[in-house]
């Protein structure tokens, strides 16, 4: 039953409205309200002086009234929209002559179907569109992105059809129509993403398959290889259907299909197939078993045909041996007529001219490509060979045609030839000689000769010029030129054949022992049991000298016409000449090592006995006392004289008491010698300067005595400098006397400071290298220690017994370990 404005009316009873018209455009109703009267109560309050407390019970009254008039203002005017709404719709209907009821129904079937359209076409065209996205990615191995495919599209077609002002009806249409649909495509997108998961396995298996068998399947020469391979594949079988789940139907068509079938297949095709290697293959595969007592070359269902194609491949087998087989004679010849060509090239070798090079090492390559070589393999075997003119290597090397069936046997025909064809090579080349390669064997026969003088031309031909050829040398013109070359050898010969030859050579030997012999000989006799140590210092060198000997006067003898009638005494005075500079280096180098071996004894010597700092320090306080004891005689009496006393020195340095005879020592004044060495001791340079008045005083010792009238003078002050050197030094090298082996206490580098400061050992070592380096570089027999260029090498030989042998570094320096023992022993002088 409709309900008119009358019935409402008067069911909702309501205050009087007023139409009014909201400021965004909408119309509304007011409810009209009247202003109240103030109370009587309110007046008798404030007479009464209680204003406040009535007031505040007034104000909530008031208050609560003011809600429930709001409440029922907001109820009046939604009635008044609804009445409106009504009246409209009811208009409407008397219009169309239909009743309300139904316009409201058309109005709810309305709105859900425009949401279902929404779900078919939007939400289900979305989904169909991002389908194959649920391929994508296999190797996660998940499901998830079905879901994420689900919701981002739902997500999407809701948010269209709100904007496209979709009521609830619309949106509760679509959730009912779209529950379909999602499960429809989830079921879809689940087979579709399973298969693609289900085939990125198999692809996997296939590659893994491929990897580590492919190699294998084509070399399956013994029983052991077949029996390994069927044991292994089988295996690997049985881990694919175990771990990846996969039914032992599918795995059988996953190996048949992916692996074998395809590797026969590639066995077979080609230019150059394989059907040795393919039959073995199909035999292996085919004798699997799948279960007990099935062979896998018995299966033959649709997805794994394997009898029937096992049976296509056997056909295909006996057509490859067939065509190999035909081949063969024309296979062979190729290779032939390639080693040919190669095997001449590389016997002539390279030619020097660029062009001609390239284009050998190229045809050599192009064999060895076909052997089965891949092209960087070939260039360098090629470039190889050919630059070593190595025939027979290189014939190894094409032994590569055996891997391969379809070269197997027309290379086994044709290596047949190859002796042959290399000795027609020789046996040309050795008829024919470029103008090279004579050059290049007259150069040979040089070389030899030099080293063995007694080679005969007859021998050095047949043998291929000590294999300069393969075979015996024929050509006429290379004969002739070796046999001019070894007449010009013959006629060298006259000075090794002559007695002043022998002569020479034999005083060189005896004058090597006799003057090494002079250097250890006493009043012209030599010590008892010396002989067996000159043995031993002659032996080292003495090999060397000889053999410089040799080539010298060999040269000397080539450079001397044979045919001059004045040969001999030409050489004799060549000989005497050469023989000189040798004894002489071989002297210098026997004093070397005996003025080394005496320092180092007397070094020794001196570690035995040891170093006492006190009583040194005593001797030489007495020594100074010794020499001031003289200083009173001739104090007044002689005033121009060439040298200073202690006292003076020793006054002028501050070191003695001024104006008074010298009560201190120098030795007593160096308070720090136990921990200070001479070396950077307080007063060195005054004691230094002591030392040099002392020893040109002592240049002239019987003016000395004259003058103190004392003939112990000259030995007291040799006795006070000595100790003076050796406790404060020098200040160069070239101030330290040479070694004496008459003078028992002479300069041990290793107590007594040799320079000025530790600063002047760096130009020290500069020059002993320099000099050193400069001496090795010359030849043997130019090596002259006493040539002033060598100045320091000399004066650190005589002084300090320093010499260094040529011995290198890795890095090819000297290494002169000698020379670095005695820097580092002055340096810790001037630093303890």
């Amino acid at each position: 039953m409709l309900l008119t404005k009358r019935n409402m009316s008067e069911q909702f009873k309501k205050p009087p409205l007023q139409a009014t018209v909201s400021p965004t455009g909408w119309r509304s109703a007011k409810v009209i309200t009247q202003q109240a009267g103030k109370s009587p109560i309110q007046d008798l309050a404030d007479a009464l002086g209680v204003a406040s407390q009535v007031g505040q019970q007034y104000a909530g009254l008031q208050a609560f009234e003011y809600k429930q008039g709001v409440k029922k203002g907001e109820i009046a005017a939604v009635s008044a929209d609804l009445n409106d709404k009504a009246q409209r719709l009811d208009t409407i209907g008397e219009q169309l002559d239909v009743p309300r009821s139904q316009l409201f129904g058309y109005q709810v079937g309305f709105r859900k179907q425009t949401g279902r359209r929404v779900a078919k076409s939007n939400f289900n065209a979305g989904l169909q569109a991002r389908l194959k996205e649920v391929e994508l990615n296999p190797e996660n191995g998940n499901f998830d992105v079905i879901d994420q495919i689900i919701q981002d599209e739902e997500t999407k077609a809701l948010e269209s059809l709100r904007q496209a002002g979709g009521a609830q009806l619309a949106l509760q249409g679509f959730s009912e129509y779209s529950s379909e649909i999602k499960d429809r495509f989830k079921l879809q997108a689940t087979e579709a993403r399973h298969k693609a998961i289900d085939k990125f396995n198999k692809s996997m298996h296939t590659a893994e398959l491929n990897n580590d068998f492919s190699d294998r399947a084509g070399m399956l020469e013994t029983a052991e290889d077949v029996n390994s391979f069927k044991a292994d594949l089988k295996k690997r079988m049985d881990e694919i259907h175990t771990d990846s789940k996969i039914p032992k139907s599918e795995v059988i068509e996953l190996v048949w299909n992916t692996f074998a079938s395809p590797t026969i297949r590639g066995l077979l095709s080609g230019e150059n197939p394989q059907p040795d290697r393919a039959e073995e293959l199909l035999n292996t595969i085919s004798d699997i078993e799948t279960v007990k007592g099935a062979k896998l070359g018995n299966i033959n269902r649709e997805g794994a045909a394997i009898k029937s194609t096992a049976t296509s491949f056997r056909d295909q087998i006996a057509k490859a041996r067939e065509k190999i087989e035909n081949d063969k004679p024309d296979i062979s010849n190729r290779i032939k007529r390639e080693y040919s060509v190669a095997a001449t090239a590389i016997a002539s070798g390279p030619t020097g001219n660029e062009r001609i090079d390239t284009r050998e090492v190229n045809a050599i390559a192009r064999q060895l490509i076909h052997a089965g070589y891949s092209e960087d393999e070939a260039e360098a075997i090629a470039t190889e060979v050919y630059t070593e003119s190595d025939v027979a290597s290189y014939t190894r090397y094409l032994s590569k045609f055996l891997d391969s069936e379809t070269t197997r046997d027309a290379f086994s025909e044709a290596s047949m030839a190859f002796s042959r064809m290399r000795l027609e090579q020789a046996q040309l080349g050795s008829m024919y000689l470029t103008n090279k390669e004579q050059e290049q064997l007259e150069d040979k026969f040089r070389t030899l000769k030099e080293t063995d003088p007694e080679l005969s031309v007859t021998d050095f031909l047949n043998s291929g010029g000590a294999g300069f050829k393969l075979g015996p040398i024929t050509d006429k013109k290379a004969r002739a030129t070796i046999g001019s070359i070894d007449l010009e050898y013959e006629k060298k010969k006259w000075w090794s054949a002559s007695e002043a030859k022998k002569v020479g050579f034999s005083s060189f030997i005896s004058r090597m022992r006799t003057n090494t012999e002079a250097l250890y000989m006493d009043k012209g006799k030599l010590p008892t049991g010396i002989n067996t140590k000159i043995d031993q210092l002659i032996e080292p060198f003495e090999t060397t000298f000889i053999n410089t000997y040799n080539n010298l006067t060999k040269e000397a003898a080539a450079s001397i016409n044979p045919d001059a009638p004045d040969r001999e005494q030409l050489m004799i005075d060549k000989e005497k000449e050469i023989s000189e500079q040798l004894l002489g280096r071989f002297t210098r180098l026997q004093e070397t090592l005996q003025t080394i071996q005496q320092l180092e004894t007397r070094r020794a010597a001196q570690d035995a006995v040891g170093f006492d700092e006190d009583t040194f320090n005593e001797q030489l306080e007495q020594a100074e006392r010794d020499v001031k004891d003289l200083h009173g005689w001739w104090e007044g009496k002689i005033k121009d004289l060439l040298i200073e006393s202690i006292y003076e020195v020793g006054e002028m340095a501050d070191v003695f008491e001024p104006g008074e005879a010298p009560t201190i020592t120098i030795a007593e004044r160096d308070y720090e010698f136990r921990r200070l060495t001479g070396a950077n001791s307080p007063i060195r340079s005054r004691a230094l300067e002591a030392a040099d008045k002392f020893e040109k005083a002592l240049l002239d010792p019987s003016k000395m005595i004259e003058q103190f009238e004392d003939a112990d003078a000259p030995k007291r002050y040799e006795e006070t400098t000595k100790l003076l050197r050796k406790r404060f030094g020098y200040r160069s090298i070239e101030q330290v006397p040479d070694y004496d082996p008459k003078v028992v206490d002479s300069v041990d580098w290793r107590l007594t400071p040799v320079v000025a400061s530790e600063d002047d050992l760096k130009p020290l070592v500069t020059a002993y290298r320099s000099e050193l380096e400069s001496y090795y570089k010359l030849p043997l027999q130019e090596q002259n220690i006493e040539d002033p260029q060598f100045s320091t090498l000399r004066k650190m030989r005589d002084k300090f017994g320093i010499f260094d042998d040529p011995s290198k570094d890795k890095e090819g320096r000297l290494m002169m370990e000698n020379l670095r023992l005695f820097i580092a022993s002055q340096r810790n002088l001037f630093n303890q």
